[in-house]
Formats: C-alpha cells, sequence, structure tokens
C-alpha cells in the first residue's frame, strides 16, 4: 500500500519513522522531497547545504513523532 503520510512503526510506538520519499534527478544533483501534510512538507537539494537542511528536518520530525 502507497501512503502519503509519516508513520512510526508498532503503530506509533516503536522508535523508528517510517516516511514516503520521493527522489528525482535536477540537473546534476539529486532533489529529496516528502509531498505529505502541508505542516511536514520539505524538498531539498543533495548539496552539502542541502543534506544539513535535510538531517535538521529529519531530528525535527523524529522529535515530533516518535516518543523518547
Amino acid at each position: 500500500m502507497q501512503t502519503n503520510k509519516i508513520e512510526v512503526s508498532r503503530g506509533g510506538t516503536g522508535k523508528a519513522m517510517l516516511i514516503p520519499l520521493s527522489v528525482f534527478r535536477n540537473g546534476t544533483r539529486l532533489t529529496v522531497s516528502y509531498p505529505g501534510n502541508a505542516e511536514d512538507r520539505f524538498k531539498f537539494a543533495t548539496s552539502p547545504t542541502g543534506l544539513e537542511k535535510f538531517a535538521q528536518k529529519l531530528e525535527e520530525l523524529f522529535a515530533k513523532y516518535v516518543r523518547a
């Protein structure tokens, strides 16, 4: 089943976050995006700066969806 939403493993009680991503070529780089809900949506290129932003976004989403 294809989904557009972020899910947490084990019905919301696990420690893993599942994010459906789209990856496509944009010139010489790849672009990674999550086209889900407007609140969590993101898109970054695979440049060094873009990858830093991607890592920060993943940290934010992990803190939001995964219970520590």
